[in-house]
């Protein structure tokens, strides 16, 4: 006797997931979660990235990122951005790149200048002046006009899935329009049981009780980090939503592991790289007599020290170095180095 099981087509193959919009208790007063707790939980439900994007400020990031990388999680770097004078008051955008990552600090600072803490905001022709390098989400109609002319196709339309029917509504408006769309959960908390703690911080942001709060709270627990089986129960509908959000992921190539120093680019003979002439002008310049004698111990010790700059990658600073002492002598300018 043969036995038909029946299988729920969205759990047969469970689409790929990152969650592209979290935030942590760097957005004061509406996150309830260290950066650490948010990467620790996302790399235990096994989501290959996650963007932190707190409001008005990227002071989580460090802290998130030294976490998810220990956790073999892809840390992305994002921000809320306060906007002023509108009725759509907040606007993510992710660093796609070390340039988008400057704009969008540099938006940050422009927004908080001048301004009361808690205060900041940004105005459209901010956004657009530093759109650069940044790729924008957005779940409000009345921002799309604005997006899609700074941001030309470097946006996606934000669908999210909280089980409130008036955001359902929203999301079928959004959906007709035919634009660039992803799933995020757009998490403010870590762990299920963490919605409580959310729920105080958000009475003290509004000024409110827990008994006087009433509907300026959301009325259930949706905002934690969710699972890509999660999600795709959710979005049984539309998985390719959940699929979107890795493939943009994967496009983003910024991460915090490029914000190391980078020194000048040096102008180097054809053919040549820094470490390369470096060991050409050191070798040089100790024949031509500054060792005397240029014994094997000299010669062995030279090695080591270019060997020891060569795996560092500072052969860039010590020809910056050399060219600026090379002036001093010939301007006849005291120079130490």
């Amino acid at each position: 006797m043969t036995t038909i099981v029946a299988r729920n087509s969205v759990l047969d193959r469970v689409p790929g997931y990152a969650e592209l919009h979290a935030a942590s208790a760097f957005s004061f007063l509406d996150g309830a979660a260290l950066p650490e707790d948010l990467a620790a939980r996302a790399a235990e439900l096994g989501l290959p990235a996650v963007a932190l994007c707190d409001r008005d400020g990227v002071y989580g990031a460090p802290r998130f990122y030294k976490a998810a990388k220990a956790a073999g999680l892809r840390a992305l770097v994002g921000a809320e951005l306060t906007l002023q004078d509108t009725a759509s008051p907040r606007l993510t955008v992710l660093a796609v790149n070390r340039d988008g990552y400057r704009n969008l600090c540099r938006l940050i600072t422009a927004g908080a200048a001048g301004k009361a803490k808690g205060e900041a905001a940004v105005t459209w022709d901010q956004i657009g002046a530093r759109a650069g390098g940044l790729h924008a989400l957005t779940r409000e109609e009345r921002q799309l006009e604005h997006v899609r002319e700074i941001f030309g196709g470097n946006f996606h339309v934000e669908i999210q899935r909280h089980r409130l029917r008036d955001e359902e509504r929203l999301n079928r408006r959004l959906m007709e329009l035919g634009l660039p769309m992803l799933a995020t959960n757009g998490a403010r908390y870590a762990r299920i049981t963490d919605r409580p703690v959310y729920g105080a911080l958000c009475c003290l942001r509004l000024k409110t009780t827990l008994d006087q709060a009433g509907k300026l709270l959301e009325p259930n627990r949706e905002r934690h980090i969710k699972s890509a089986q999660e999600m795709a129960r959710i979005f049984a509908d539309r998985t390719d939503l959940l699929e979107e959000s890795v493939r943009l992921a994967e496009r983003i190539q910024f991460t915090l592991d490029e914000l190391g120093y980078g020194f000048p680019d040096y102008p180097l003979p054809v053919g040549e790289t820094p470490a390369s002439f470096l060991r050409k002008l050191t070798w040089e310049k100790a024949s031509g007599g500054r060792f005397r004698p240029l014994d094997e111990k000299t010669k062995a010790q030279l090695e080591k020290e270019l060997g020891v700059i060569e795996k560092l990658g500072l052969a860039g600073y010590f020809l910056v170095l050399w060219d600026i002492i090379e002036f001093c002598h010939r301007e006849k300018i005291l120079v130490q180095g």
